[in-house]
């Protein structure tokens, strides 16, 4: 399936720190003089070294709490350090044996389906989070001192040093492809549940560390199908032919109605196609959603598809279990 290309949804972000975040390195500084824990640093430009956020360390968070919201609503969502897990489950010969229609729809979990394994590539795709263009964190030094348990009083001798970052903000870009609609559906609500605060990011999170806002710059969808139908957002059920929808168990009716809500300009007059903009060519649709309001709007219509591919999932082992009994 990734093989050819039928969707894509691009949604560019700005994370911003609440409070105090430490992203570790992994070693301490260079400097023999100043022995402490830090951020992760990368050269920014020409200038000096910067804290950002990997891409590694988002997506790890982000699938953690995919997991999560997924088992909330009964959807099949592996452990992927498990034995059990998607790309460990099914033999080598099973596998080979397997179409990738089959083992899609019946080996691999939603969270594999979304983010890949060791015997399957992922849909989604975050870069690193840099720190936008005249607006860098603050660094501040801090210091932790243990509590004897006995004695009740600080160890001063097991005193360990810190810098965390404060303020600012980092700028990532996220890239899902090929997606159904439930897919985006669940990003979307990871990426509320990190602006509401229900998710943290780095390390000493118990201390309240590691707590952002997420603000979105602009989403651009684009379909590749010529002729499509304007004021609709498609997800890859609806785009491939029916046998490979056969094939993989998308669904049929994978596509919602964009409704965005209306803008008013300076002058008073309310207007529908302010906040985003239809591209439709030879190539396909697309849409260029151009603000924060607008973006959040569209990922708010979007459980509406998660709800249906719930429903969807429960109906079928009942389906199959009324197979078996004839």
């Amino acid at each position: 399936m990734h093989s050819r290309f039928y969707n894509r949804a691009v949604l560019r972000l700005k994370i911003k720190p609440r409070g105090p975040l430490l992203v570790r390195a992994g070693r301490t500084t260079s400097d023999a003089s100043l022995m402490f824990e830090h951020n992760v640093e990368s050269p920014h430009g020409a200038s000096a070294a910067v804290p950002f956020i990997p891409g590694s360390s988002l997506k790890g968070v982000i699938r953690s709490h995919f997991e999560r919201v997924a088992a909330s609503c009964n959807i099949r969502a592996c452990d992927p350090f498990s034995s059990s897990a998607c790309g460990r489950s099914a033999s080598r010969t099973a596998l080979d044996d397997m179409s990738e229609g089959k083992f899609y729809s019946e080996v691999l979990c939603a969270a594999c389906k979304v983010f890949g394994c060791e015997v399957a590539a992922g849909r989604f795709s975050i870069g690193d989070a840099m720190p936008s263009a005249g607006n860098h964190p603050t660094r501040q030094l801090r210091a932790t001192l243990p509590i004897d348990r006995f004695l009740g009083s600080g160890r001063s001798s097991s005193v360990t040093d810190f810098e965390v970052v404060m303020g600012g903000e980092f700028e990532t870009e996220i890239v899902l492809e090929n997606f159904e609609l439930w897919q985006l559906a669940m990003i979307g609500i990871v990426l509320m549940d990190l602006d509401d605060g229900h998710i943290q990011i780095g390390g000493l999170r118990s201390k309240g560390y590691g707590l952002v806002a997420v603000e979105f710059s602009n989403c651009e969808l684009f379909f590749a199908r010529p002729g499509l139908p304007a004021e609709r957002v498609y997800g890859i059920g609806s785009l491939v032919s029916e046998q490979l929808r056969s094939e993989f168990c998308y669904m049929s009716e994978d596509w919602l109605l964009l409704r965005l809500p209306s803008t008013t300009d300076t002058a008073g007059s309310v207007g529908s196609g302010i906040d985003y903009e239809v591209i439709s060519d030879v190539f396909g649709l697309k849409y260029v959603i151009k603000s924060d309001d607008a973006t959040r709007s569209l990922l708010a219509m979007l459980p509406r598809s998660l709800l249906d591919y719930v429903s969807r999932q429960k109906t079928a082992p009942e389906k199959g279990a009324e197979e078996g009994r004839e």
